[in-house]
């Protein structure tokens, strides 16, 4: 019988970062969270704004089927620049969101 429970085989990128004990995330057109304290969020890769609320912000991850939800409140887009963002608020959580 076989096990079709089989992992997806790794990218050649994500190889070549396990080899050199590199994130992705170091690559251009890679998605990176900067958390600074609670009141300040900083998304690189990122594409559309999703939904824009004071309580949550999703942004569409360009180089993958998720986004990143930014939840709190008094939240707003304080920057935004060649898919760079910036989202400053109170910030309660932030989370990668299943495929799209």
């Amino acid at each position: 019988m076989k096990n079709n429970d089989k992992k997806p085989k790794p990218s050649p990128k994500e190889r070549f970062c396990r080899m050199l004990d590199i994130s992705p995330e170091a690559f251009p057109h890679g998605h990176a969270v900067e958390i600074l304290g609670k009141s300040l969020v900083k998304i690189r890769g990122g594409g559309a704004i999703l939904l824009y609320t004071p309580d949550e912000i999703r942004i569409d991850l360009r180089s993958a089927r998720e986004y990143i939800s930014v939840k709190g409140s008094e939240l707003s887009c304080s920057s935004y620049n060649r898919g760079t963002l910036g989202i400053e608020g109170l910030i309660s959580s932030v989370s990668f969101e299943g495929s799209l």
